[in-house]
């Protein structure tokens, strides 16, 4: 469907179930469908389909909106999912909304997981702000934190920088530098007859 000369497309492609993006491809245009892509070349445009893996020598510069999502490449934009995996070769930037994130390669943007993240031993973390009910750091961490639930620093793990926590538990051998705050619930606004007759 598209040769290798750059700017193949620049109309929106329907995906039905599969699509493989070669190496030696460069696409200019957006992905939408149901199924899943593969991205081994590069892409410049937004994607929105079910299952994204962006391959070791992948790259696409836009907007990812799906449900799973594994980044062994390169992704300069953001990102909007369930379940995020950058894995060891993998390089994130921007924006992060997920439910649930591993780290394992490099993230240099704002994060933030309704339910928990993990940078594991490999994993490498500049955020402007990075936010989930659990967070469990072996990697390195720099940058703003909040964790409302326990924040874990493994025994390998080094956290610096702005830290917000309800709980922390630290390993031996763990490192953690800069501001400690405790984390609070916002609370509702309670209601008061000035209120309801407003």
């Amino acid at each position: 469907m598209f040769k290798g000369n750059k700017n193949a497309s620049e109309a929106p492609v329907q995906n039905s179930k599969n699509t493989y993006v070669a190496e030696e491809i460069e696409i200019t245009g957006n992905f939408t469908g149901q199924g899943s892509i593969l991205i081994e070349g590069t892409v410049h445009g937004n994607i929105s389909v079910t299952s994204v893996v962006i391959g070791e020598k992948g790259s696409i510069n836009g907007i990812i909106n799906a449900t799973n999502v594994i980044v062994n490449g390169k992704l300069n934009g953001s990102i909007f999912c369930d379940t995020l995996e950058v894995m060891k070769n993998g390089y994130v930037s921007d924006e992060v909304k997920v439910k649930t994130l591993l780290i394992s390669g490099i993230v240099d943007g704002s994060i933030e997981a309704k339910e928990e993240i993990t940078v594991d031993n490999n994993g490498v973390v500049h955020a402007s702000t990075m936010k989930s009910k659990t967070i469990t750091v072996t990697g390195d961490f720099k940058g703003a934190i909040t964790a409302s639930t326990i924040l874990n620093i493994g025994s390998t793990g080094s956290v610096e920088g702005e830290i917000t926590v309800q709980n922390i538990k630290t390993d031996e051998g763990g490192k953690l530098l800069g501001a400690i705050h405790t984390y609070e619930k916002k609370k509702k606004p309670e209601l008061t007859e000035e209120r309801l007759q407003a």
